[in-house]
C-alpha cells in the first residue's frame, strides 16, 4: 500500500515550516508591541537600537509588559526565557522595508 501524505497523527519535524503554531521548532510567536510613547512617536520596534539596547530585559515595564519583544530577542536582550521564532521558521509578516519615512509619502489635501 501506499505511504499516506497526509500523517495523521504526528507531524514530522521537516512540516514544522508549514504548520503555524505557537511551538514550531521549539520557539514562540513573539510579537513586537511598541509602548504607548513609541506609538504616540511614530517610532517602531523594528528601527529603534537605543531603545532595544537600553530597555528590554534591563527595564522593569518593559519586563513586565514585553515590549518589543520580538525585536528584543534578535538584539540579544530577550525576556527571560523567551526563545522567539525569528520569521525564517514562518513568514508572519511582510519584509520590512530598510528606511522609513517620517511623514507619510502623500499628505491629504487641505481643504480650502
Amino acid at each position: 500500500s501506499m505511504p499516506s501524505a497526509m500523517p495523521s497523527s504526528m507531524p514530522s519535524p521537516t512540516d514544522a515550516t508549514t504548520i503555524v503554531s505557537p511551538r514550531s521548532n521549539d520557539c514562540i510567536i513573539c510579537d513586537d508591541e511598541e509602548t504607548p510613547w513609541m506609538i504616540d512617536n511614530e517610532h517602531d520596534c523594528t528601527n529603534f537600537d537605543y531603545l532595544i539596547n537600553t530597555m528590554c530585559n534591563k527595564d522593569t515595564y518593559w519586563n513586565n509588559n514585553k515590549f518589543c519583544r520580538l525585536s528584543c530577542y534578535n538584539a540579544g536582550n530577550g525576556y527571560a526565557g523567551d526563545v522567539c521564532c525569528t520569521g525564517l521558521e514562518i513568514e508572519t509578516r511582510a519584509p520590512i522595508p530598510i528606511c522609513v519615512p517620517t511623514e507619510p509619502p502623500t499628505r491629504p489635501p487641505e481643504i480650502e
